[in-house]
């Protein structure tokens, strides 16, 4: 499955130079945690999140409780938060060069991507930048949740395929919760492996239980050097 799938679309955007005000309005009217910030061709220049402008109201210059904040600050000890807490526009609060995905990336490899970075969400971005969607670590659950009839449904159609699985199989499918027990016989032991991987990349497939069993041996080829 691709992200394009599954990402959320259009996406809710700032301008770099958007006011703080309107950054947190446009958050709250959303109800998202954060904010790809484009240019004026729609091309992604930075991220902006909630934590940026939380950064506002906890290390505001304007707090004389964070003395200890302001003399790090003068000895040359700058806390990232400090210099965002300055920032009024979206330009001075983002992080620039933000972590993205495409919209041809297989979703499986956005979400390690993802968990690796500890992001909650991303930027889907075209081959030019511009920014197409978001994909959250809700629309990485998506897929997950379906019903085992609509799994199974999925699957059957999958083995009557010719152009997706092996021919000459009898597999059978049975689904309990995501689960998926693979039952019958195919014509080699490849086929097997073949079967049991593509029946994984169904959509709302947890795990498989491969059962089946291969009706002949894996054939062998005589070459100059012997069998093969």
């Amino acid at each position: 499955m691709k992200v394009c799938q599954i990402m959320t679309t259009p996406a809710v955007t700032v301008r770099a130079d958007t006011l703080y005000p309107d950054i947190v309005d446009t958050l709250m009217t959303n109800d998202v945690g954060g904010l790809p910030v484009v240019d004026g061709a729609g091309r992604i220049v930075g991220v902006i999140t909630e934590a940026d402008l939380v950064s506002h109201e906890a290390y505001s210059p304007r707090r004389r409780r964070t003395l200890g904040l302001i003399s790090d600050y003068m000895r040359g000890h700058d806390p990232h938060w400090v210099r965002k807490a300055s920032g009024r526009t979206a330009a001075e609060l983002m992080t620039r060069a933000p972590v993205v995905a495409s919209p041809d990336d297989d979703v499986s490899v956005t979400a390690r991507r993802m968990l690796e970075k500890h992001h909650k969400r991303l930027p889907v971005v075209d081959s030019v930048d511009r920014v197409v969607g978001i994909v959250s670590r809700h629309d990485l659950l998506r897929p997950l949740h379906r019903a085992d009839d609509d799994i199974v449904a999925d699957i059957d159609r999958l083995l009557g395929d010719v152009l997706r699985v092996p021919e000459k199989h009898e597999a059978r499918a049975f689904v309990v919760a995501g689960l998926v027990s693979l039952n019958g016989t195919a014509q080699w032991p490849s086929d097997v492996e073949i079967i049991e991987n593509v029946v994984g990349r169904v959509p709302g497939v947890i795990a498989v239980e491969n059962h089946l069993v291969a009706r002949e041996r894996a054939p062998h080829y005589i070459t100059d050097r012997g069998v093969l």
